[in-house]
């Protein structure tokens, strides 16, 4: 029973930690895409699309987490210690899917910059 509520506070966790890293980049973000006319249309359907695959990428890695073994269960700092290992990889699929959306945008930006509002 509490490997389960381990891996459910661990769900929320990384629940909480996505949608945080969403609002903290929503407004940067839409002042970035609505620096260039071209982009402006597109700004909510971005921002919508982050949200959604920051989310995903999240999930999915806690799905692949697993639960914690009852024999671990009966230790609650090997439970602590069981979250923060499965932590790491939701970080670092979230933190990667952040640096290939930036690479997005830059080409974006690279190719309507000819298109500079004046």
């Amino acid at each position: 029973m509490a490997g389960l509520l381990t891996w459910i506070i661990v769900t929320a966790l990384t629940v909480g930690f996505a949608i945080g890293l969403a609002l903290l980049m929503r407004r940067p973000m839409l002042g970035l895409l609505t620096a260039n006319a071209y982009l402006t249309p597109a700004a909510k359907f971005y921002m919508r699309a982050f949200v959604l695959v920051v989310v995903l990428a999240a999930l999915a890695a806690v799905t692949d987490t697993g639960f914690p073994c009852e024999k671990q269960s009966e230790n609650t700092m090997t439970l602590v210690w069981w979250a923060a290992e499965r932590l790491k990889p939701i970080c670092w699929s979230v933190a990667g899917f952040i640096m290939v959306f930036v690479l997005l945008l830059t080409v974006l930006y690279a190719a309507l910059g000819r298109y500079r509002d004046q």
